[in-house]
């Protein structure tokens, strides 16, 4: 969880006889997601069928929870997996895939210096202050385990750990896939041990979960990052330094990140934790496995209260809606896999205080949930993400090429309702708020007209706009995509690089750019030579191709929604690249004794010359010496320039400069090269001081 929920857990107890606030009705459901690209997931929807329901009617296809160590395995040995068994199966009859958290130390497996105090933090909550299934007891047993150093060869070695995760995965194989190995480790509540202990639960549960199930997927714990921003990078170098690292993929298969209540966050930390992954093990997945913001609106102003009101790092149940959309594509943008919604309803029995549901403990909706099958309806499918973009007041992401056509998302960052301009690439688009309530915009002189209301939530110490008004969705609806036609060329061609043209037909929102790529033989292997900053709004462009022989092209085009033509599988056109030509060099040198540059009767050969052949760059290409009189060479040489360079003892040395053509046959240069006589020579005296 995010830090800042973490400042009300023990400040908002006060409110867990709160009465619910009759005010807050419920709303209509939009018709259910049917049809999702998978990115989208929730947190323990699991609790009983009608929230199973309910989350997979929102376009949620993932759902994680807690497969507490201190729950499943209470004493040494001995193995309890009913209620988790309940709960798998309850997801798994929705369609609902799961992501398992593998942690919470018992206390027979506790290291013992980590005393009973650390183990069970002190809150004044219920027992059940944190959530209950049917059996699961609360997570709060944060201890490092006593063995996590012992070797973990295999089930029933001495590495306690490592045997409860090989122990659940191997149960739970075939039916759960995804596991977390531990939750927010970077924050005291949940890990009380250093960041060398996690590389060392990583590392052990990581080959445990692989011994078990060896296609399962390994997710780094979710990082509540502000509360040790730099624990993760700590321990990604003691993984990258491990001599077995590598090997192992450094024990992870995914990172997992927890962000909350600022939609700009989302982008801006997901970058930076995806850069530091990269550059420390390579590049991994990351999933955004907890995200929301909690609701305040819904309850009242505690007798008391000491802090601020709204409490810093929430929003309003609309506000919330807001964050839903704007947060996942600002996540998306980022390059972030899956989304895990933090979370489908309140449990305010078990988080009191903590209203972060799509949907409320009574199953009725929230304005968020509506946000949510409005993402997960639209927000699919994509060829590309660009963005964020920024202009004064409003932030931009586009989703390219969706089921849908293009999509932008557009909202307001300014605390000032503005009107936006967007450039239109059809005459009419839908517009859809973020609460799914669609309308056709037509366009004038090429632009869309969009009004977008201003941004409201600023519950935060430094008083920033931390979510936006609320989004809307701009859809161009072009779904075709265009064609290209490359035109032939010549059958030989003898510069290199080469001109390619083409044509492009459209009948939807016309060509944006192609993509060009050339091989050797007609059906590859293909590499890209021009993209969109060669091809875009032309006709032609220049290709520079490796070198001689036969070449063949083919080509894509996409249009101004994002749309690819798909490529062909074998050439559209080809020619042959004469880029090296034989050239047949004969020379004859002569002593130019009355240095008119042309050989008389009286002027005799020469004998004893050394001749070069180098490039302009000095570079050799063949040398000869002793040569008598004549010098015949044959080479086959790339097309340029080139420069003979003759020497002889008793002749000043002489550079002759001469170009090799393009052309299909041997290239005959002859040249007869006369050489200037020495006629003295001058020998200075050398003077000793």
């Amino acid at each position: 969880m995010h830090k800042q929920k973490w400042y009300f857990i023990i400040t908002l107890i006060g409110l867990l006889h709160l009465a619910f606030i009759p005010g807050a009705a419920g709303l209509d459901p939009l018709p259910p997601v049917t049809e999702t690209n998978g990115s989208l997931g929730t947190c323990y929807s699991a609790y009983n069928t009608t929230y199973a329901q309910l989350a997979y009617n929102a376009g949620s296809r993932w759902d994680r929870f807690d497969f507490r160590w201190s729950s499943i395995e209470p004493s040494h040995g001995s193995f309890n997996f009913g209620p988790h068994d309940t709960m798998v199966n309850r997801d798994h009859a929705q369609g609902i895939n799961i992501v398992g958290i593998l942690g919470s130390t018992p206390e027979w497996a506790a290291d013992p210096s980590c005393t009973a105090t650390a183990a069970h933090p002190t809150l004044t909550a219920p027992p059940d202050f944190w959530i209950q299934w049917e059996g699961a007891t609360g997570w709060p047993y944060h201890c490092p385990p006593e063995t996590r150093y012992e070797p973990w060869t295999g089930p029933g070695s001495a590495n306690d750990w490592g045997n409860y995760v090989y122990q659940v995965v191997n149960h739970f194989k075939g039916q759960v896939n995804t596991w977390e190995l531990w939750n927010e480790q970077d924050v005291s509540y949940f890990w009380a041990g250093t960041r060398y202990s996690y590389a060392q639960i990583l590392k052990v549960g990581y080959q445990a979960v692989k011994a078990a199930d060896p296609e399962a997927t390994v997710l780094f714990g979710g990082l509540a990052y502000w509360g040790n921003p730099g624990f993760y990078t700590a321990v990604l170098d003691m993984l990258a330094a491990d001599p077995a690292g590598a090997e192992h993929n450094y024990y992870f298969d995914v990172m997992s990140l927890h962000l909350y209540a600022s939609v700009y966050q989302t982008h801006e930390i997901a970058t930076r934790v995806m850069q530091n992954v990269s550059s420390r093990v390579g590049s991994h997945p990351l999933w955004l496995t907890e995200t929301g913001v909690k609701v305040w609106d819904e309850d009242e102003k505690p007798p008391g209260w000491p802090g601020e009101w709204p409490p810093y790092y929430s929003a309003t149940a609309a506000e919330a809606a807001t964050y839903i959309i704007a947060a996942y594509a600002g996540a998306r943008a980022a390059g972030v896999e899956r989304v895990f919604t933090f979370r489908l309803h309140d449990d305010t029995a078990g988080m009191p205080g903590q209203r972060y549901g799509l949907v409320r403990d009574d199953y009725t909706l929230r304005p968020a949930y509506l946000a949510y099958q409005t993402a997960a309806r639209y927000l699919r499918g994509e060829n590309q993400l660009t963005g964020p973009f920024d202009n004064e007041t409003v932030r931009r992401v586009t989703f390219w090429g969706t089921p849908h056509g293009r999509i932008d998302v557009l909202w307001n960052h300014t605390p000032t309702a503005t009107t936006y301009l967007h450039p239109a690439v059809l005459p009419t688009a839908t517009l859809v708020t973020h609460l799914g309530v669609t309308q056709t915009l037509t366009a004038t002189t090429g632009q869309y007209t969009i009004d977008l209301a201003p941004a409201t939530c600023r519950n935060n110490p430094e008083g920033l706009y931390t979510i936006g008004g609320p989004p809307v969705l701009l859809i161009q609806a072009d779904t075709t995509p265009p064609a290209i036609t490359l035109h032939p060329l010549p059958a030989a061609l003898y510069t290199n690089p080469l001109t390619v043209t083409w044509t492009i037909s459209d009948s939807g929102s016309g060509p944006w750019y192609a993509e060009i790529a050339h091989a050797p033989t007609p059906t590859g292997p293909w590499e890209l030579t021009a993209g969109w900053q060669q091809t875009q709004g032309v006709t032609q462009t220049q290709l520079t191709l490796p070198g001689s022989g036969a070449w063949h092209f083919h080509a894509r085009a996409r249009d101004n929604t994002g749309n690819w033509e798909a490529w062909p599988t074998t050439a559209e056109i080809s020619t042959t690249l004469h880029l090296t030509r034989t050239v047949a060099l004969s020379c004859t040198f002569f002593s130019d004794l009355n240095q008119s540059g042309r050989r008389e009767s009286e002027e005799p050969l020469l004998t004893g010359i050394t001749a070069r052949w180098l490039g302009l760059e000095e570079q050799l290409v063949t040398e000869t010496t002793g040569i008598s009189g004549a010098w015949h060479i044959t080479q086959s040489v790339d097309l340029g320039d080139y420069i003979l360079t003759v020497e002889h003892a008793e002749h000043l040395p002489a550079r002759y400069p001469f170009t090799v053509t393009s052309g299909t046959g041997t290239q005959l240069i002859t040249r007869t090269l006369g050489l200037r006589p020495i006629v003295a020579r001058v020998y200075l005296p050398l003077v000793l001081r």
